[in-house]
């Protein structure tokens, strides 16, 4: 069985738009979180920056943050977010880095 992934997603909105941004993800959280292969899946505000949100993720395997992706509902999700969004969210997939540790 392969380790969780952890997921940090950032997103830039439009100029004064983060409080929609909030509305439509939250709309979405308890469908999300339900998925097969969530264990986490958290919308944060950057204190100081209104117009930056972060979402940290934690999915069981690869195959449910696939799915996750492929979705109806995020997909959904996306549509909605598309014009409140000033840039594609930037989306790392992270490992810990004592695994690189030599």
């Amino acid at each position: 069985m392969s380790a969780p992934l952890d997921v940090v997603a950032t997103i830039a909105v439009r100029p004064g738009r983060a409080d929609a941004v909030v509305e439509i993800v939250t709309a979405h959280l308890d469908t999300i979180r339900a998925e097969d292969g969530c264990l986490r899946y958290d919308l944060y505000r950057v204190r100081r920056d209104d117009d930056t949100l972060v979402m940290v993720e934690q999915w069981a395997s690869k195959d449910a943050l696939r799915a996750h992706g492929e979705a109806p509902h995020f997909r959904e999700m996306s549509a909605e977010l598309a014009h409140e969004l000033a840039a594609a969210p930037v989306v790392r997939v992270l490992e810990p880095a004592s695994r690189f540790a030599t």
